[in-house]
Parts: structure tokens; C-alpha cells; sequence
């Protein structure tokens, strides 16, 4: 039997799973606009927003089963920022306890790239 619980988890899994795909195109956005941005202050900003997405991405990554699909829709926007702001938003839809353990940390880190890389 299926019980709300288990529906509000399985619903949890997947936004996580759209939170990874909103990482991983904000790490791949900042790093092509990095390399369009030449050199100096704005490229490495750029470099560092990408780098720090990626790595809360394979933290979320973690906590999902392997079966868990993660490569698919890939998110149309092409804003960093906007893309971390959705994915942080998407952690919001949802009681933390329905996460699964550890997903408060990943909604720190977002939170904190999208703090120290705001305009």
C-alpha cells in the first residue's frame, strides 16, 4: 500500500532530480560565459560560480539512488543565477523531512552561490 508519505517522498526525489539539472546547466552556462568573458574579475567569477554549481550538483547527485534519472529535460534558461534561483525554489515545494537526508546541506550551498554571485 502507498501511503501519502511515500508519495510526498517520491515527489521530493523528483524535484532533487530537477534540482540537479538546474545545477548542472548553471555549472555548463557560467563556465561557456567565462570563456566568452576574456580575462580578469567577471571570467573568474564566472569559472568560480561554475565550479561551485557543479560540486553541489554531485553532492544532490549523491543522495539519489543510481537509478534516478538526471539527464533529462534539460533546462531551456541560460542565466546562471536564474537557473540556481529555480533550483533552490524547487527545494521549497516540498517539507525538508520528504528530502532524503542531507538535502538540507545542498539547500545551503545553493543558497550561499547564489549570496556570494548575486549582480
Amino acid at each position: 500500500m502507498t501511503t501519502t508519505s511515500d508519495i510526498s517522498r517520491a515527489e521530493a526525489q523528483d524535484a532533487l532530480c530537477s534540482v540537479v539539472r538546474l545545477l548542472a546547466r548553471a555549472a555548463d552556462q557560467a563556465a561557456g560565459q567565462a570563456t566568452d568573458a576574456g580575462t580578469g574579475p567577471r571570467q573568474v567569477g564566472l569559472l568560480a560560480l561554475s565550479l561551485g554549481a557543479q560540486l553541489v550538483a554531485g553532492q544532490a547527485l549523491e543522495l539519489l539512488p543510481v537509478s534516478a534519472e538526471v539527464d533529462e529535460p534539460i533546462p531551456l534558461q541560460t542565466d546562471p543565477l536564474q537557473l540556481l534561483r529555480a533550483a533552490e525554489a524547487l527545494t521549497r515545494m516540498h517539507p525538508i523531512v520528504a528530502f532524503p537526508t542531507g538535502t538540507s546541506a545542498v539547500i545551503v550551498a545553493i543558497c550561499h552561490l547564489i549570496r556570494e554571485h548575486h549582480s
